[in-house]
């Protein structure tokens, strides 16, 4: 007999699970719970029903392996259900009974040429393009059982109703769109849940899309200045790193490489609930003792913190935080960001200006989910300001 996992759903799992439709949209706010429900209506019905083939993908392997894998993995702990020996890390997939869980990228569509599953679910979908759906779809192929349907998963933040997911799929027949939103969520703290509602009196356009999970309108995009790479460049003429402290919200520390091509920028943490002690545990397995010589330049209103960090061996400066002069330092420069950045792709990707009440474009960016641009903006701006003189004055 099969064993019986007991465990707490939300309203998204229900909507989802009863689903017929061949395609479910999932379009929700910042933490309405669709990636978690999503994690847990697969596992469930990987678990019940033997045989089965299911694919969880983002677009990027780096990306998929910080999010929807980390969190599948996590439910199988949760619920006792995970054993070392049925994952296999190097090809990417899970061994749940006789069903499979593979975790795949679609940088190269040619990976999953010859796969067939039951079932697909698609991380943070506006990340792919229509060609990539068409071509998922196709792989939907695997025989089910007969009160089964083959079904694929989308979820994402519906930040742009001119995407290809509004304009091109949500038209479509057979296609379910569940919205979701903060509310959907009962495990959100208080804190976060004011920093939500407190976007009303922020931004018109990111409360739509972030606090109440609709469709939203970025016309007013800060960064357009940047290219996703898949490594590191090895001729990094100096190495930079910035950081953005937090504790509710996230702590960022973003890898700078300096190259004449421009600045590339790697995500290195992003992670809630760290203690200063506990940034320093982080800081050591990341930065080698070899390397604690380059320069963080971290967040000027903490000066306990940076003195910390500084007298546990790091060369810690606090940073010039003038927000418009260090947008225009990052605007000013080719930006190269590595696609395993997945919290910073997020951000900048949604990082806009100001509007008022009228949508006239203010010039102040607005603030929120922008922690590793933070981390960046610190680095570049009072680097690249402190490597520039001031002019000299000669008086005649």
């Amino acid at each position: 007999m099969k064993e019986i996992i007991k465990a707490t759903v939300a309203r998204v799992f229900k909507e989802n699970n009863k689903s017929t439709a061949r395609t479910v949209v999932n379009a929700g706010g910042a933490r309405s719970g669709k990636s978690y429900a999503l994690a847990q209506l697969l596992l469930m019905r990987a678990h019940n029903n033997p045989g089965l083939n299911v694919g969880i993908t983002r677009k990027t392997m780096p990306a998929l392996k910080m999010t929807a894998m980390r969190l599948f993995i996590d439910l199988l702990k949760k619920y006792k259900l995970y054993s070392a020996k049925n994952h296999n890390k190097m090809e990417h997939y899970y061994d749940l009974g006789v069903s499979r869980v593979q975790f795949f990228s679609l940088d190269d569509p040619e990976k999953i040429k010859s796969s067939e599953f039951n079932y697909i679910w698609m991380e943070e979908a506006t990340e792919f393009t229509y060609a990539d759906y068409i071509t998922l779809l196709t792989r939907l192929s695997a025989s089910t059982a007969k009160n089964l349907k083959n079904q694929i998963f989308l979820t994402f933040n519906p930040s742009d109703a001119n995407c290809w997911i509004a304009k091109n799929l949500l038209p479509s027949p057979d296609v379910q769109t569940i919205y979701s939103c903060y509310k959907d969520n009962p495990f959100l703290t208080a804190d976060y849940i004011e920093t939500l509602e407190s976007l009303k009196n922020v931004d018109d356009n990111y409360y739509r899309v972030f606090t109440l999970g609709e469709w939203g309108r970025n016309k007013n995009i800060i960064y357009e200045n940047y290219n996703f790479v898949d490594a590191p460049p090895q001729n990094a003429l100096e190495i930079i790193w910035g950081i953005d402290f937090g504790f509710n919200n996230p702590a960022a520390l973003v890898k700078i490489y300096l190259t004449d091509e421009g600045v590339t920028a790697e995500e290195k943490l992003y992670k809630t609930n760290l203690t200063n002690k506990n940034i320093i545990e982080r800081l050591s397995s990341i930065i080698p003792p070899a390397d604690r010589g380059q320069t963080i330049y971290a967040d000027a209103a903490e000066p306990d913190r940076i003195k910390e960090i500084y007298d546990a061996g790091f060369n810690i400066l606090p940073a010039n935080k003038a927000v418009n002069p260090g947008i225009m330092s990052v605007k000013n420069r080719n930006l190269f960001i590595l696609k395993s950045s997945a919290n910073l792709i997020k951000e900048i990707q949604s990082y806009v200006w100001k509007t008022d009440l009228n949508g006239n474009v203010l010039e102040e960016p607005v603030k929120f989910n922008d922690h590793a641009l933070d981390a960046l903006r610190y680095a570049v701006h009072t680097h690249f300001a402190a490597a520039t003189p001031e002019p000299r004055v000669t008086f005649f």
